[in-house]
């Protein structure tokens, strides 16, 4: 399940015409999510998962507001489908594609500083 990303969203990138990657805000709102998920069981996180996506088609919600609610939403989506291989709670340092982000961020820091 995803949500439309509309031009409040953050992805576009007007010089390019081609996706921009996530914001600083988006990357706040998947960590937060994680914080929050840390140590909840599937069933814990599917009922979040669903408060979440309630907010996220809120029609209340306008710019930064409407992107950070839609960012969490697609955050408990994501960690509710890496929680159905297991049955154990939530762990942010079992998550593969948390790991990832680490490794990439790692990896980028120790270029950029290589390239000095």
């Amino acid at each position: 399940m995803g949500f439309d990303h509309g031009p409040d969203t953050g992805f576009a990138d007007d010089d390019a015409g081609g996706p921009a990657g996530p914001t600083p805000e988006e990357h706040a709102a998947w960590a937060d999510v994680r914080r929050r998920a840390t140590g909840m069981t599937h069933h814990e996180a599917k009922a979040a998962r669903e408060e979440a996506r309630a907010a996220a088609r809120s029609r209340s919600l306008t710019g930064p507001d409407a992107v950070r609610a839609r960012a969490e939403a697609e955050e408990w989506e994501r960690v509710t489908e890496s929680m159905a291989d297991h049955a154990g709670p939530y762990d942010p340092r079992c998550d593969p594609f948390v790991q990832g982000e680490e490794a990439a961020r790692a990896d980028h820091g120790g270029r950029s500083s290589r390239n000095r």
